[in-house]
């Protein structure tokens, strides 16, 4: 067996599909689905692509796009949709999951896709999105270095750039909004991924013609990964939100709850 043949088996048990920065984007959504054991559960992939989280959670999912090309992954069942209109009845899938996705799509269009995903989803919705100026800038620059290497465009990163990444309050007003709109209880929580930095340093290794280098980006940053998946300090480029459902039992009782406690505050002031 050659070397090459060796390293492709070695990579393929080990780091199947995997790629350094989807792998840091992807871990903390791995993460909290296995925190509250729905590893095993009904999983949408909104904006999933070819592959989505199966390289990191080898498990079959269901997956929305307008786009499959690129590596297949057998775990992903190809849906094809948008994110603004998914096909599919309120509460249908136990998780479900959007990661770099929002700021392909127009501003306009941003607030529907959150109410999508809270209306199907009915334990748990994780959005992994790029957040604020920062990293818009970024993301500008990056696009230029692109276009200067390889005389031009990135598809991807053009859409950024066109697009706009949206703010942290803009992700978190809408789906307040929305969990209202549709009556869901949740606790809501968000925290930072990828320092800056650490993205550009990986980013710029990425946008190289030297064959080396990039080799170096798409197969030796993956043994980094246990000190790059905690890279998550000072200024990142970007934010994990988490909505976490309350069951519709637990819901309804609280609802419940708070009427009595309404009602008996209004026989209280109308008392003498």
């Amino acid at each position: 067996m050659s070397l090459q043949s060796k390293a492709k088996n070695f990579f393929d048990k080990f780091f199947w599909r995997q790629h350094p920065e989807a792998a840091i984007r992807y871990f903390p959504v791995v993460s909290e689905i296995k925190r509250l054991k729905l590893t095993n559960s009904k999983i949408l992939e909104v904006g999933s692509g070819s592959l989505g989280i199966t390289p990191y959670l080898k498990k079959q999912i269901d997956g929305i796009d307008v786009d499959f090309s690129g590596p297949k992954s057998p775990y992903v069942n190809k849906i094809k949709g948008t994110a603004t209109k998914l096909p599919f009845r309120k509460n249908s899938y136990d998780v479900v999951i959007s990661v770099d996705t929002l700021e392909h799509l127009e501003k306009i269009d941003r607030p529907k896709a959150i109410a999508e995903m809270i209306r199907v989803a009915r334990k748990l919705a994780i959005i992994v999105v790029p957040i604020g100026e920062l990293s818009q800038k970024q993301d500008r620059n990056l696009y230029e270095y692109w276009e200067k290497i390889f005389k031009e465009e990135n598809q991807f990163l053009k859409e950024h750039v066109k697009n706009g990444l949206p703010e942290v309050e803009e992700i978190l007003v809408n789906i307040d909004k929305f969990k209202r709109a549709y009556e869901k209880a949740a606790k809501v929580k968000s925290y930072p991924n990828l320092n800056l930095f650490v993205r550009n340093i990986l980013m710029k290794t990425w946008i190289s013609k030297n064959k080396l280098i990039y080799y170096m980006y798409m197969k030796g940053y993956l043994f980094l990964l246990p000190l790059l998946k905690n890279a998550n300090w000072g200024n990142c480029y970007r934010r994990v939100f988490v909505i976490e459902f309350e069951s519709p039992v637990n819901s309804h009782l609280e609802s419940y709850s708070n009427r009595i406690e309404k009602m008996k505050g209004k026989n209280q002031r109308g008392s003498p």
